[in-house]
């Protein structure tokens, strides 16, 4: 969806206010968690208006999308697409995944929905490469609450 891909632009605009530079790469997730953890942060000291937390998780959950597809999935079928209650991901018929709602868990509830971690496990799972029981899928856990 072009859309996600101009909000994941944004995202790359929009760090270039911090001196970051993304690049679409895994490692370049490092510095979107560090700036969810400042948002995080900002945000439970002073919430945050509910339309601010949705623009931030839509803009860095479409990069984090972004960085799924061009690290291997969209040549395996992946694509942004929407599911049965009109929420848009990253997945194909098999396998669906939610990146905005993601980054949406990291900036209001904290660390324990790691950015990072959701991309080794998800991309992981995607490509064969982890299963249930590694441990780093304790990121899943955190999905429910």
């Amino acid at each position: 969806m072009k859309e996600m891909q101009e909000l994941a632009e944004q995202a790359v605009e929009m760090m270039k206010n911090f001196n970051l530079e993304l690049d679409y790469s895994a490692e370049s997730l490092v510095p979107v968690e560090f700036l969810a953890q400042k948002v995080f942060k900002w945000h439970m000291k002073d919430p945050m208006p509910e339309e601010v937390l949705l623009k931030t998780a839509n803009i860095y959950g479409a990069y984090l999308g972004e960085v799924l597809l061009r690290s291997g999935l969209k040549d395996l079928g992946f694509a942004w697409v929407e599911n049965e209650e009109g929420e848009i991901g990253v997945g194909r018929p098999d396998f669906w995944m939610a990146p905005v709602t993601k980054v949406y868990k990291r900036i209001t509830r904290g660390p324990e929905h790691s950015l990072v971690e959701f991309f080794e496990c998800m991309f992981g799972m995607a490509v064969g490469a982890v299963g249930l029981d590694d441990p780093r899928m304790h990121i899943l856990d955190a999905e429910a609450g």
